[in-house]
Parts: structure tokens; sequence; C-alpha cells
């Protein structure tokens, strides 16, 4: 092993004397801080944003239309893109999970090809392979007045010409992370904001979003100049610009839940004169795929990991890359699991103890801004059936969840109980639970936060996706249903 690090370094140094390394392409990934897809104007989602910036950033690369963080919470998103594992392999479930064990990173890929690779900004990954510090950015996401300015990336690039070796810079912004006290809100009339339909609209919830919009639009300056940067360091044509929004925002079912609104994240990839301006692909990607596609850029072998490089799909050749993508939900004593590819979503809830729980918003003393939107809610269904049912949503979940996201983008239709869809469910679900089988995964409802006062002891509540009732139960509605005739009896019956 000794033997193979030396080879390895000589290579690298007779790569740099030779100045191979410098015809690398540089990296540059912009990574967001919970922020959904929906935030951004160039997705078109109907709701009120100002981002001009990365707009013209998606204008002038390739934009994702299918692209998943596996669990949308920053730690497994973090470690997921740097890593290039899923939640069973690295054993990151959520924000109170330690890595199962130390795996390589995207600094240890990429500094072995000779890059230097440095980080500014909120960190949220433990590992002993470090990034370079860079100076700029707010490290902590809480802070009430996070500040940001350029000077430490422009010093960390020039350091890398003065060395002729490549870099891969990723600025870790904290927006938009709760406590929404940066931007404009004016900017962000409450009579202007658009409630996305699966909330419930209100004062304090328009507020709660204006004021997540303002700091989006901070976000926005800060891509805006990064890419000012780069254009006046005169280094667009050598560098593989990276958008991604983290995962969704902190309100119900966004951040902490396992719905699109959590786990669907806007990237857009720019390299001149590569990747075809204003190119729109409905590849079905995930964060685990961009350190393979970096390493598969630079000219290596793809490592052995749960991503693929998406080198291909940028370059236009193809948008088949994944089958679909592998969605996990573990917090909060609860437990799920899906799959999504470009047409449906399929959500398997087992049966459990407790409904869907997640303190930081539903703790009645939370002070946090989307705990009072939420508390907004649950007056607001005091008197209104509508509002009632948006709540359910949130807690309650029936076994089996299908959308189609084409057509239904904010998954308010489920199907699974629709006869004309028995076929579709069954065919996910053993694709699910294959998937689980080959991750060697399974349902806990296990919190990860109070397993940590449990240091040494055994995870227990374990559920198997090869022993659980729930395919069975599901089969056997299928049969009653398949008895029964009119639409009525099919959305009475429940899975069991």
């Amino acid at each position: 092993m000794k033997i193979r690090r030396l080879v390895k370094a000589f290579a690298v140094a007779m790569l740099m004397a030779s100045g191979a390394v410098a015809e690398k392409p540089n990296f540059v990934i912009v990574l967001a801080d919970d922020v959904s897809w929906s935030s951004f104007g160039c997705v078109d989602a109907g709701l009120y944003t100002r981002t001009p910036n990365i707009d013209k950033l998606a204008a002038q690369g390739m934009r994702f239309m299918n692209f998943s963080c596996s669990g949308a919470t920053c730690a497994p998103t973090r470690h997921e893109l740097y890593t290039g594992l899923l939640p069973p392999s690295s054993g990151v479930y959520g924000n109170g999970n330690k890595p199962a064990g130390e795996y390589k990173n995207i600094v240890n890929y990429l500094g072995a090809l000779g890059y230097n690779v440095g980080l500014t900004g909120k960190t949220h990954f433990n590992t002993t392979s470090a990034f370079q510090k860079v100076p700029g950015f707010t490290v902590g996401a809480n802070e009430k007045a996070p500040t940001w300015e350029m000077s430490g990336v422009k010093q960390f690039i020039e350091t890398s010409q003065a060395e002729d070796r490549p870099f891969c810079m990723v600025i870790a912004s904290v927006h938009a992370h709760h406590p929404w006290t940066i931007g404009d809100v004016s900017n962000f009339p409450l009579d202007k904001i658009v409630v996305p339909p699966h909330m419930v609209d209100g004062p304090v919830t328009r507020e709660a979003l204006a004021r997540h919009a303002a700091e989006v639009e901070d976000l926005d300056h800060q891509v805006g100049a990064t890419m000012k940067l780069l254009d006046d360091m005169k280094l667009n044509d050598n560098t593989v610009l990276i958008f991604l929004s983290e995962q969704g925002t902190a309100m119900p079912n966004g951040k902490w839940s396992i719905y699109d609104f959590g786990t669907k994240a806007l990237c857009l990839v720019r390299w001149p004169g590569k990747i075809k301006p204003a190119a729109v692909t409905d590849a079905v990607a995930m964060y685990c795929d961009i350190v393979p596609t970096l390493v598969d850029i630079a000219g290596e072998d793809v490592p052995d990991v749960d991503g693929k490089s998406l080198f291909s799909v940028l370059k236009g050749e193809t948008s088949d890359h994944r089958e679909h993508a592998y969605l996990v939900h573990q917090s909060g004593g609860y437990t799920q699991r899906a799959i999504r590819n470009k047409e449906f979503k399929l959500i398997w809830s087992p049966e459990q103890d407790n409904d869907y729980y997640v303190g930081t918003i539903m703790d009645s003393n939370s002070a946090k801004f989307f705990a009072k939107a939420w508390r907004e809610w649950l007056e607001t269904a005091k008197t209104d059936p509508d509002a009632q049912a948006k709540i359910d949503r949130v807690v309650k979940h029936p076994e089996f969840e299908l959308y189609n996201i084409k057509n239904d983008p904010w998954e308010l239709d489920n199907l699974a109980n629709n006869p004309e869809y028995f076929q579709k469910v069954e065919e996910m679900h053993a694709q699910l639970k294959a998937d689980m089988e080959k991750l060697n995964d399974s349902f806990s409802t296990e919190d990860p936060k109070k397993a940590k006062k449990k240091k040494g002891k055994e995870f227990r509540n374990r559920i198997s996706p090869t022993t659980t009732n729930s395919w069975s139960g599901f089969t056997s509605a299928l049969s009653r249903i398949k008895s029964m005739s009119g639409e009525q009896n099919c959305r009475k019956l429940k899975l069991t």
C-alpha cells in the first residue's frame, strides 16, 4: 500500500513538472444551503423569485431537471456530494449520524491528480482528509449576520496558479439557512409571494417565504460575484462552474422530508466550449454523481463509489444516466424510502408506531420562523378542512404513495390506490426492495440524536425490507380491489 502511494505521488510530481496538470480544467462549486429546486426563475415553478445571476448561469450551461439529494438534511447531502456515497454506504442518514468509517473524498480523489482543493464557508462534513480552509464566507449556518467576500477565493486561485496546479474551489454559502436575517425583504411584498400548493396560505407563512426568498436573492449575488471573478481572471474557458441548491427549504414537506420540495435540487453546470449553452437534460442524477464526474473530466478512472460520471450527459451524448434516484428519510423516529425516475416517484412508508415528527418545526416552543408558520397552519386547520388535509399530508402517510412527477410536480395526487397504476406500484416497489437489498439498507426508527446518547449500543427497531409484511399486504389489497368495482371503493381501501 505504501509503495502504491509513493508511485502515485511520484506520478503526480512528474505530471506537475511536465506541465500536463496545468491542462486539467479547474472546478468551482457554489453550494447553497436549504434552498428548494423551485426557488429560482430558471425552473419556472411559478413562484416569485429574484435570481438573475443564477438564471444567467442556467442560460450559459446545462440545467438538470431531475437532480436529487438522497436525504434532505445538510450532513447526508454534503457527505454524499464529497464522497460519492449514499447514506446506506456511508452511515450518514441524518445530521445526528457520524460516518460508519473513513472514506475517500473529493480532497483525496482530486488531490491525487495534482489539484489544490479548497473550501470557504460551511463544512458540515467530518473527515481526516480536510479541505484547505479559505477565508471569506461565514462558517456557521445559524449566524444571525453572516458575511461573505471573495478576496480569499481570489488568493486561493492565485496561489494555485503560482504553483502551476489546477484547483477545485468549493464556495459553501450559508444562504438560505434559517434564521433568514439577510437580504432585502422589501423586494418580496407579501401580496406577490406565491404560496406553493402543498402549503397552508397565511400571513406568517407568506412572511417566512419572503424572508427565505430575500436570502436566496443574496445567494444570487454570491453566484454573480463568483462569475465575475472567473471572468476578471480570464478563467471561464478552462473552469467547470457548478451550482447546487443543496436540499429543500426549511418548511413543512421541504427539508427533513422525502418529497421533492425536500430532495429535488437545482444543478447547473457551465463549461464554455464543452457544454452547450441553455441546455436542459431530463437525465436522473444525484449528488453522489458529482465526484465521479469531476474525476472523469480530469482524465482519471472513475472511483468505485455509488455515484456515476455525468460526463457523457454534460457533453450532450445521452440523457440516460440512472434508472432512478434512491431517497431516504430517517429522522425523528420516522423512516421512509423512495425511488424517483423521470416520470414517477414511489414512496414507501412502512407501518410505524408514531407519526412523522420534526421537532425543529413542530415543537410548540420553537422560536424559529418556520415553526411559527407551522403553528399558523395548526390554528387555521381548526376551522379549515383543507388546511387539516395539508397537515395530515405532512404527518400521516399511507404505506405507498405514487406520484406522476411530470404532471404533478408538487406531489398532490397520490395514484397508489388507483387501479390503473397498481402495476406501476408493484414494479417500482420491487425495484426499491432490490435497491435496499443491494445497498444493505433497512428501515430504522432509531432517532440519530437519541442514538448519540446510546453510543456503543446496537441499533434496535430494525424493519427489514425482506421481512416486512408490506408487500404481502399490498398484494392482498390489490386482489381485493380487483374483486371490487367503482372508484369510490378504491379510495376507501387502505393498504395493510
